[in-house]
């Protein structure tokens, strides 16, 4: 069968789905992923097919205007509408169409929310997935919001998020009509790709031992667990980095991945003061946020980046953004994790991180301080319950399968689309 995969963002939105690309192609698939083009390559050196999705991740999040707004400042968003975001969103619907026009089967991450109007042009399958959980539910809201004491709130935030193409419609109805040839599409979207009042299965590839499955999710809904990306094993540390690790206690990690900043000299400098005050040593990974390469202490190493996967096994405990893939690659190896968020998911993994009882109260990346940062850093290394928390989590993780559970459920779209087809 010819499976589309659709996804869009930053590392952490493409490795799961290289993934389940492989499981699936594993299995005899025809399997095609389209995600930001500065993931090309390593697509490629996965053995899956590749397309664009029409953006440079990486060159978007580095820009100058982008920095301004991720510091907050909403004039530049507006400034940036019609310069980056309107055309950008003309090619990326342009792009999902290519990608998914001759598939029988396309699975999307939420970002790619047009791929549910390519799977009504084509007739093809569809399956919705995410690696946060995303899904209705009174449990606790929508993964971009951190409130947990209003439960008769938390479905309401969901609707909200649904009328987020209501900014895009002109273009979306414009696409619709003079490409796939269809009537203009409805305002209200859910996340779980509705075609004909049937909701398509929906995979929301998170641990439940991380986010415990909602009691009031249909059978629809499945709580799969996480889809992890084996490779980076046979990384080693090299003869300065072992150097490292052998002069001292074991480092902390501190990397914020693609996370940018306004100033990233001035977030090094703070970084580099809150390990001095906190006593500890560190590997500081600079990622693609530009985090600036000032003078550091003995007890602080610098590095581009490095697999998680290999490099996690080197240090006592990890700080991040609360990127999804970079948490669930901290609590698979069982590691304290202060949580320094940015914006849209994030805030939510700190705030679970915290409430597991894996780390302290995370500290927001925009308003980052020394003092605060190094008191983050002391609780983190020397609160033994964090450590003890957050290795019963990663026991758990370690009995599930994934990428196994998504596939049960695709072969089931699968073998239903074969049957249809064939009648």
């Amino acid at each position: 069968m010819k499976i589309a995969i659709l996804t869009l963002g930053t590392r952490g939105d493409v490795q799961p789905y290289i993934a389940l690309g492989k499981a699936l192609q594993a299995r005899g698939h025809d399997v095609l992923l389209a995600a930001p083009e500065n993931f090309a390559q390593w697509v490629t050196e996965h053995g899956l097919s590749f397309r664009s999705i029409g953006i440079d991740m990486q060159a978007f999040l580095q820009s100058a205007e982008v920095r301004e707004v991720m510091a907050g400042n909403i004039l530049a968003m507006i400034r940036i509408w019609k310069t980056h975001i309107v055309p950008w969103m003309k090619r990326s619907l342009q792009a999902t169409w290519e990608a998914g026009r001759g598939a029988d089967l396309i699975i999307y991450h939420p970002k790619t929310l047009a791929a549910v109007d390519v799977a009504e042009a084509t007739g093809a399958a569809l399956v919705s997935t995410s690696p946060i959980p995303l899904y209705p539910t009174s449990a606790f809201p929508m993964a971009v919001w951190t409130f947990d004491k209003w439960r008769w709130l938390n479905r309401l935030t969901y609707k909200l998020h649904y009328l987020a193409r209501l900014l895009y419609r002109g273009i979306y109805n414009d696409w619709r009509k003079t490409i796939l040839g269809l009537d203009e599409g409805p305002v209200f979207v859910p996340f779980g790709g509705e075609i004909g009042g049937a909701m398509s299965p929906r995979l929301c590839a998170v641990s439940p031992a991380v986010v415990p499955r909602p009691d009031d999710w249909d059978d629809g809904l499945h709580m799969t667990g996480y889809w992890f990306l084996d490779e980076g094993f046979d990384w080693r540390p090299d003869a300065s980095l072992k150097a490292f690790l052998d002069a001292g206690e074991t480092p902390v990690y501190i990397g914020f991945g693609s996370m940018t900043s306004r100033d990233p000299q001035k977030l090094a400098r703070t970084i580099v003061d809150g390990v001095r005050r906190a006593g500890v040593r560190a590997i500081l990974a600079t990622g693609w946020g530009g985090v600036a390469e000032i003078d550091v202490p003995d007890s602080l190493y610098v590095i581009d980046s490095a697999p998680h996967e290999a490099l996690f096994k080197h240090v006592a405990a990890v700080v991040h953004h609360g990127g999804a893939g970079t948490t669930a690659a901290g609590l698979r190896a069982g590691l304290p994790t202060l949580v320094c968020p940015l914006s849209v998911d994030q805030p939510f993994w700190g705030h679970r991180i915290w409430k597991l009882g894996c780390g302290p109260k995370p500290q927001s990346l925009r308003r980052l301080r020394s003092e605060r940062f190094a008191k983050g850093l002391v609780a983190l290394t020397q609160t033994p319950s964090y450590r003890e928390r957050a290795q019963a989590v990663a026991r758990a993780i370690a009995g599930e399968d994934g990428i196994a559970n998504a596939v049960a459920v695709i072969d089931d779209v699968i073998c239903r689309q074969s049957v249809g087809t064939e009648v």
